[in-house]
């Protein structure tokens, strides 16, 4: 993890050449955090993916995901491919960036008699403040048309300052995964439909919600 000042160029280079987190490929041990944020946000004729579908996985591998209020990707190429390194600045404060990156292990487009995904997975580097894995999903039920977008991970604290600060690193986490849905879900409005704006942000993301995000069991189970 580095610390920026918002006018400091991020060095990505850096994050190229450092290994995964210890022990990272092993996966999450029992009562590490699992987390599943998911929401559907558009509906399409049923059937292959179409233009919203295809939108949102565009999106997604640029690593437009979050809101660029919070987040800014550094990445060599879009979209991302197995292998590249996905750098984040995580504005964490007015003036001052946070800086960690993962790397891309899959990228994947699969349909079966009733459902299309597409999207890729990171694992985190040595450095970064959590330690594991994330997906970046858009699914479309081929049945009924229905478009989400989810992302699930699991993570452990990777470094001793998200130890030492662990429940604002968590609030934070938690957080950005819900943020992350919102700015997704204006990726899927029609693009002749101007996205909301101010207060009116708030009713339109509610009416149009159809939201699970929270925290899996150590089993995977909700």
């Amino acid at each position: 993890m580095q610390w920026l000042t918002r006018w400091s160029a991020a060095d990505l280079a850096r994050w190229e050449q450092r290994p995964f987190s210890t022990d990272v490929e092993k996966g999450p041990r029992p009562h590490e955090n699992r987390d599943l944020h998911e929401r559907v946000v558009a509906s399409e004729e049923p059937g292959p993916p179409r233009a919203t579908a295809r939108r949102l996985v565009d999106a997604i591998l640029r690593f437009d995901i979050f809101p660029p209020s919070m987040v800014t990707s550094v990445l060599r190429r879009t979209p991302v491919e197995i292998d590249d390194t996905v750098g984040v600045r995580y504005h964490f404060v007015p003036g001052l960036d946070l800086f960690f990156a993962a790397r891309v292990i899959d990228r994947f487009e699969t349909q079966d008699d009733r459902q299309w995904r597409s999207g890729f997975t990171y694992r985190t580097l040595a450095g970064h403040p959590e330690c594991g894995q994330e997906d970046f999903v858009v699914a479309k039920d081929l049945q009924t048309g229905q478009v989400s977008v989810a992302l699930r991970s699991w993570s452990r604290r990777g470094l001793w300052i998200a130890t030492l600060a662990y429940p604002v690193v968590r609030r934070l986490q938690l957080k950005a995964g819900r943020a992350a849905l919102d700015h997704l879900e204006q990726h899927a409005l029609p693009l002749e439909t101007p996205p909301p704006c101010g207060p009116s942000i708030a009713r339109a993301l509610f009416a149009r919600r159809n939201l699970r995000t929270g925290l899996l069991r150590s089993d995977g189970r909700w």
